[in-house]
């Protein structure tokens, strides 16, 4: 008998199995154009008018328009003589060996020329080869200048593709990644019959709270297959009347506090493909006081595909009086779970045993910052992005469309 979600009788589904790991290309650098490139005096000169002289019907002198436009160029042209004189000193004195080594000292990473180039009269293509910064510039940038904006699950899935890292949890986001794609772009149909007139069973205390849905295996905590496997918890399940098996649970860190303090601000329900006499057992481990969670949704509440995967369809549970959409989300690692409300799901890395895993910290932050939010679908939509992942092109396509870069998998 399976007591979890799928497959063997206390895990939801087996360890992960190694899948194609995507070798992405390193960033290419492309030379930035200036903007003044289009000005024929460089970038270096203001755009200036043309001299009043005080007499409109002067201007219609040809004599005198040749006139300035002669003394236009002529400035031109000493601007430019000026400039080369300018850079050809700098690089002249960069190539005596005192002033190289004041140089690096200053700066290790400062390109400096060997020897001189020929170069052509435009000053930017003069300059562009070695420039010098300025003493505000050059002052060293503070942690959080350096530090790229994290957003919450796409900044760490970037991470583990640039970077190609063959640490754990690396490893585990282009898993992740891979079984997400396969989860969306798949095909499938309701089997049983959806009672979508449910939403009234659950009451709910404040309607104007922010109900979240959290999966339980591998989101929350995982079950070993074998009790005998170090775990945090061993707990007793009455398969039946009759047998009673136990169950290893390791808890994914920080998931007890993560419940509570959510709890303050946002309705929690626990909603599981598990069975209901193992799910029951773990809901009171992780709220023995049974003040946290709001209500329990088993395996049968689950609605199940024709390729027998048990999803979770929001609307039974949801509708314009009690749960609007638009004040639901679902957090799962198993993307088909919300593949009926795509913006509402929101994903996270599957948790087995390693207590180095912080991915609850990080959906923290996230969720709290959802507080306030008119619609959830659209601050998800904007953040995470899941609608990029229904590609039929291939997973590359996504992360090309996800990070602007050519992938390949």
């Amino acid at each position: 008998m399976s007591l979890t979600r799928n497959g063997s009788k206390m895990s939801r589904h087996g360890r992960f199995t190694s899948s194609q790991i995507l070798d992405l290309k390193k960033n290419k650098i492309f030379p930035l154009s200036s903007k003044h490139s289009d000005s024929p005096i460089g970038m270096f000169m203001s755009q200036q008018k043309a001299p009043d002289y005080g007499q409109a019907h002067l201007l219609n002198n040809d004599a005198l328009k040749n006139k300035i436009k002669e003394k236009r160029i002529q400035k031109q042209i000493d601007t430019e003589m000026l400039l080369n004189k300018l850079v050809t000193r700098v690089e002249s004195k960069i190539a005596q060996t005192p002033f190289k080594k004041k140089m690096l000292a200053i700066n290790p990473t400062i390109e400096i020329p060997s020897q001189l180039k020929p170069y052509s009269l435009t000053p930017q293509s003069r300059i562009s080869p070695f420039q010098i910064q300025s003493p505000s510039s050059s002052k060293p940038r503070s942690q959080s200048q350096n530090r790229r904006i994290e957003i919450y699950y796409l900044s760490k899935l970037q991470k583990a593709f640039d970077n190609n890292g063959s640490d754990y949890f690396s490893r585990i986001y282009r898993e992740h990644f891979h079984q997400t794609y396969q989860g969306l772009n798949h095909r499938f149909f309701a089997q049983n019959n959806n009672d979508y007139n449910r939403s009234n069973k659950l009451t709910k205390k404040c309607q104007q709270q922010i109900t979240l849905f959290f999966d339980l295996d591998e989101t929350l905590v995982h079950c070993n297959e074998n009790p005998s496997m170090p775990c945090d918890v061993i707990l007793d399940i009455n398969v039946s009347k009759s047998q009673t098996v136990k169950a290893g649970i390791n808890v994914r860190p920080y998931a007890k506090e993560l419940l509570k303090n959510l709890s303050k601000s946002f309705e929690i329900i626990i909603f599981t493909a598990s069975h209901s006499c193992y799910a029951e057992k773990v809901c009171n481990y992780l709220d023995p006081e049974q003040n946290i969670i709001s209500h329990r949704l088993f395996r049968d509440s689950c609605t199940l595909t024709n390729n027998q995967l048990y999803t979770k369809d929001l609307k039974i549970y949801c509708d314009n009086t009690n749960r609007p959409l638009n004040k639901v989300a679902l957090i799962d690692n198993a993307s088909y779970s919300y593949a009926w409300q795509l913006d509402n799901g929101i994903p996270i890395i599957p948790f087995y045993d390693n207590k180095e895993d912080k991915e609850l910290l990080d959906l923290e932050k996230y969720l709290k910052n959802m507080i306030g939010t008119i619609d959830v679908r659209e601050y998800n939509k904007s953040n995470l992005k899941l609608n990029t992942f229904i590609d039929q092109r291939g997973p590359y396509k996504v992360l090309e469309n996800l990070f602007g870069k050519c992938q390949q998998t």
